[in-house]
């Protein structure tokens, strides 16, 4: 009876019906995300449900048990209901037992929601029910009765909710953080840290998750029945240790209570009042005495809390682990001298960021809630205080948290940086410092502005989740609403680094600070009219003295509309949904083009003018257009791609006949048709400007101390382009265009057959001018330099066809040169005059020639010159262009191997990029269909065979044990099928299988018949013929190395 009477009070929980909802819709929202069909779909399905109970159980208990365990001490009835006839076991056990029930039922339910969602995408599945079943009452159950007796234990050492929000919170953070360090696959960017760690963890995992994902690709063990037994124990030893001290506690607080009750009565019996006086007395007011008297007592009042204690305190130890554990790496076996830059970006633009956040929602709460927390807040609306002494004493207050806070990471960072003896600037920790102050500042404003305004702790905590959730989570762009604008406080300031310091993004962190602070001080001016001296929002009639508030609001509004608008106009506003919504249209629009005899871009005569301090560039570009088709060209379709805006384009004897902005396609029109071998000219002009409000990134880069312009997506392109087409089954289904059927490389190109795809290759001429004492690299030979009105104006030729990729780079720095085999070599790295940077220069030299003389005995390397060039973070640690190749500054030169390193990083991936000249822009392009195999597989090859080369078996061996490493621990995390090598997506199988492959290949049949088999796909495949695809070396391969070997060959490439 007595749980029932439990569960009729629950039920009529506001808070519980609110766990209810939010988990179905978060299921809802977690099972469409995660669809995908290049997975085996009961392994997706397991997944989905770990990574469902993972992210929701400890917050379902954490919210609910406050709720169940605290409500005789929140309701000020603990003595009456401690003096009822239930025993306390009784009543204990059955409000365990009752959230237990609550958080079962409401995790099962999300599960069912979870199921209908995966039916009805991918349809009923095998096993589906029985491991719903086993996950239920196996994993679900024990983990649910753990976490509710933690709760439990938790809620009876402490009569406030705070402890428990603190501990369900710290252990929901905690596990995730282990959970990425054991490789969930569900996690971005998760990995396996270590192989014994992670079966350790699959024995020790409270939870039991990383044994359920585990037994995705093993079955479970005998440390799964035993971790259950050991929880559930556990679990009842937690219990009965709670209940046994709570009813100790209870029979000595009654005892006191009794004994304090006798005294009271013997004073009341003896004492008797005197008569008093009362006196009308007058309130002076000095607001900055009152103001500073408030300030002290709730700095007191929030300091002195416990929990406020242990933050301080553990917060500057949490930096400096997290520095001194960071400090030095780069990537496995490579190491680097740090300084302060690097320090402050291992903590302040994530950890820091939101654990300051999560602080000040949490100080926000306690500052402007304690007088409704001692039910005084009545008592204090009554005083004839201003609402503005309460709410500017409440900021302030949380200003000095916020620099306590702040000094705490400087500590933390400082006393790491000491303790590694690296390179201190304390003018670095200062700025972000500064920088950080700020934004915290402004979120701290609105949080508390939110709980003075609500007169209800409930609906302010839910306003400060939903902001909470906004600004850390993708649901936003999840709905199709994105925009920066949505998270409180956001900036786009990213972390420095020694390249280049704030450059990437500081030019955008000031317009956002100023507009957020006005809102900040508008929201402030708001609250201090409507809010009544911290009661919550007052029930003021509105007239007309209050038309000036919309004053703030309104310029509050005109500044936020203005940043959209110079946001926009800058570069429009994108998400996934808009992204896949125009190549869906652009599909539907146009994919009678896709059989269309379109004109070739065979040659590019370009006029680049870089401004690199105003950050700008003009382009004026001539096409070379081509009919090299049979038939002849009545119209052409041109476009840019949907990021862009349109370009002024003119081409020779032609009109455009239709346009479509939306799509920001045209088509033009010739006014007589463009015979077979005819050559047109088509003329564009477009500015390049590097965006003021958005963080500097990807392959159009415009700065002072680098300049990059790729030509893809930048250049108008001609006919129709199959990479703007969807890939995704699914999501071609909800766009409804036609079913296109994948078939892989091992299948469709089993049999030789006659090639339907053609090389994209052409000729440039390029005409760049630059800032004074500025270089220029870009394809094709150097044929001059002048000086004009201090520019510097280069003029390059290509001297044969190249992949159509054209790129323009501009720095400030010369190079450093080497020839080798008739080429030259080039080495772009700022600060080369330093000893560790000219050991890395030289290094990169060395892997360069290494692999142009190893490479050019299958094949000639085309031109005269290859550059390589340090930039700063682009996306990728290396990216390989026709005659150019980009190295991560960090990586590339900053690097140096570790001590126990078995081999140099820098060179492996120098040899990596440069073998890109030959695999990935010589052959492994113009197959639009086949796999990566032909450009990153390959290129491992050459890394093998280099290396060896260089540095000797042991070392290529190393480089072999390496990737073998990486190959299990990803193979732990991996949940998709398994497929032929020559078919592979996955970077793991297209770099680390791809190594253990080929040293397999190379113990079995030599290098011999590989260098034949490449030697034979350049004959038959090189420009101008037809392109290669992935099958053609593996024929090519059994050829060379003889039936015998073909078993072999099968097995490691097609199986």
């Amino acid at each position: 009876m007595l749980i029932f009477n439990e569960w009729r009070y629950a039920v009529r929980q506001p808070l519980v019906w609110l766990c209810i909802i939010i988990p179905l819709i978060f299921s809802v929202m977690l099972s469409s995300g995660l669809a995908t069909v290049e997975v085996d779909s009961l392994k997706q399905f397991k997944l989905n449900i770990t990574m469902l109970q993972m992210m929701q159980l400890p917050v379902l208990v954490g919210v609910l048990a406050p709720v169940i365990f605290l409500r005789d001490q929140h309701a000020l009835m603990q003595e009456l209901i401690y003096a009822t006839q239930p025993s306390l076991f009784k009543r204990s056990l059955a409000r365990v037992c009752l959230l237990i029930c609550l958080v079962f039922i409401i995790s099962l339910i999300s599960d069912l929601v979870m199921i209908y969602m995966h039916v009805r995408q991918f349809g009923y599945i095998s096993n589906m029910v029985s491991f719903t079943v086993f996950n239920s009452f196996l994993v679900l159950l024990p983990n649910s009765c753990f976490l509710v007796v933690v709760a439990f234990f938790v809620c009876h050492k402490s009569t406030t909710s705070l402890p428990n929000y603190v501990v369900f919170a710290v252990l929901w953070i905690g596990y995730i953080m282990l959970a990425s360090i054991t490789g969930n696959p569900m996690l971005a960017g998760s990995s396996i840290i270590s192989n014994r760690f992670y079966t350790l963890f699959v024995w020790l995992d409270p939870f039991a998750y990383t044994a359920v994902i585990n037994s995705l690709t093993n079955s479970l063990g005998a440390s799964f029945a035993i971790n259950r037994v050991v929880v559930s124990m556990l679990a009842v030893g937690i219990f009965y240790i709670t209940f046994s001290k709570n009813k100790k506690n209870t029979l000595l607080k009654s005892l006191l209570k009794s004994q304090k009750g006798k005294n009271n009565n013997e004073c009341v019996r003896y004492n008797t009042l005197e008569p008093a006086e009362y006196k009308t007395a007058r309130v002076t007011q000095k607001p900055f005495l009152m103001m500073a008297s408030l300030y002290k007592i709730t700095l007191v009042n929030l300091v002195s809390h416990p929990v406020t204690l242990l933050i301080i305190f553990v917060w500057p130890v949490m930096v400096f682990n997290s520095v001194a554990s960071s400090s030095g790496y780069v990537e496995p076996m490579s190491i680097m001298s740090t300084t302060s830059l690097d320090a402050i970006s291992y903590y302040a633009f994530d950890m820091q960021l939101l654990f300051g956040t999560l602080l000040m929602a949490l100080w926000s709460w306690q500052v402007s809630c304690f007088a409704k927390y001692y039910n005084i807040a009545e008592l204090i609306a009554a005083t004839p205080l201003k609402t503005y002494y309460f709410l500017n004493s409440q900021l302030l207050v949380l200003g000095t948290m916020i620099l306590v806070f702040l000094t705490m990471s400087l500590l933390g960072a400082s006393a790491a940086q000491w303790f590694l003896h690296s390179a201190y600037q304390f003018e670095v920790h200062l700025t972000i410092l500064f920088l950080m102050a700020i934004v915290l500042a402004i979120i701290a404003c609105v949080f508390l502005c939110v709980f003075n305004l609500c007169r209800s702790q409930l609906i302010a905590g839910l306003l400060i989740a939903v902001i909470l959730l906004i600004k850390f989570t993708p649901i936003m762009t999840y709905l199709g609403l994105t925009h920066t604008l949505w998270s409180v406080g956001w900036t786009p300031l990213q972390a420095p680094d020694n390249f280049w310091g704030y450059r990437a993004s500081i030019s955008s962190y000031w317009p956002y600070i100023s507009v957020w602070l006005v809102a900040c001080i508008s929201l402030v001016i708001i609250t201090g009219i409507f809010n009544h001296r911290g009661a919550g929002l007052s029930r003021r009639v509105m007239g007309v003295k209050h038309f000036w508030l919309l004053i703030p609001l309104l310029i509050t509004v005109a500044l936020f509309t203005q940043l959209h608008l110079r946001l926009v106009e800058e570069k429009p506003l994108t998400n996934s949904h808009k992204r896949e919504a125009f190549k869906a249209q652009y599909e539907k629009a146009f994919s009678q083009w896709r059989n269309v005899a379109q004109p070739n871009i065979v040659h590019i005569d370009a006029n680049v003018d870089f401004y690199p301090h105003q950050q700008q560039a003009h382009f004026s570009l001539i096409y070379t257009l081509k009919n090299t088709h049979q038939a002849p060209i009545k119209e052409i379709l041109v476009g840019r791609s949907g990021f862009y805006t349109w370009a002024d384009i003119e081409i020779d004897g032609a009109q455009r006949a239709k346009s479509f902005p939306l799509l920001n396609q045209a088509v033009f029109k010739f006014e007589n048709e463009m015979q077979p071998g005819e050559i047109r000219k088509l003329v564009t002009r477009f500015d390049v400007h590097q965006a003021k409000l958005w963080p500097v990134r990807g392959h159009q880069i415009i700065t002072p101390e680098f300049s990059y312009i790729r030509s893809v997506p930048l250049l108008p392109t001609v006919g129709y382009q199959d990479n703007y087409e969807l890939t995704d089954p699914i999501l071609r289904q909800q766009h409804a265009l036609k079913v296109k059927s994948v078939i892989r490389p091992t299948k469709l190109f089993a049999k030789t057959a006659k090639a339907s795809t053609h090389y994209q290759w052409l000729t440039m001429s390029s005409k760049v001018s630059t800032t004074s004492d500025y270089q220029v690299i870009t394809q094709g030979e150097e044929i001059s330099r002048t000086s004009k009105d201090d520019r510097e104006i280069f003029h390059f030729e290509t001297r044969t066809p190249i992949n159509a990729i054209p790129a323009w780079v501009t720095v400030p720095y010369s190079p450093v040169t080497k020839q080798q085999n008739g080429v030259m070599l080039n080495v772009f790295a700022k600060d080369k005059n330093e000893p560790a940077r000219g050991e890395s220069i030289a290094v990169n030299l060395s892997a360069m020639g290494d692999t142009i003389k190893w490479l050019n005995n299958i094949s000639p390397y085309r031109a005269k010159q290859l550059s390589l060039i340090g930039s700063p973070k682009f996306g990728g640690t290396g990216y390989a262009l026709p005659q150019l190749i980009l190295i991560e500054d960090s990586v590339g030169f900053r690097a140096k191997p570790s001590a126990n390193a078995g081999f140099d990083q820098r060179y492996r991936r120098a040899v990596h990029e440069t073998a890109h000249q030959w695999f990935g822009h010589d052959i492994g392009n113009g197959v639009f269909s086949d796999s990566a195999f032909l450009v990153e597989s390959m290129a491992k090859y050459i890394e093998l065979v280099v290396i060896e080369q260089r540095y000797g078996k042991a070392t290529m061996q190393a480089l072999v044990e390496y990737e073998t490493t990486r190959y299990e621990q990803s193979m732990l995390m991996n949940i998709k099928e398994r497929s032929a090598l020559v078919d592979a997506t996955q970077s793991f199988d297209q770099y680390s299988r791809a190594t253990i492959v080929f040293a397999k290949l190379r113990a079995a049949v030599g290098d011999k018949p590989i260098i034949n088999a490449l030697k034979l796909v350049w004959k038959n495949h090189a420009y101008p013929n037809s392109p290669a695809n992935s099958m053609d070396f593996i024929r090519a391969l059994k050829y060379e190395a003889g039936k015998e070997q073909e078993s072999l060959i099968n097995t490691l490439f097609l199986e």
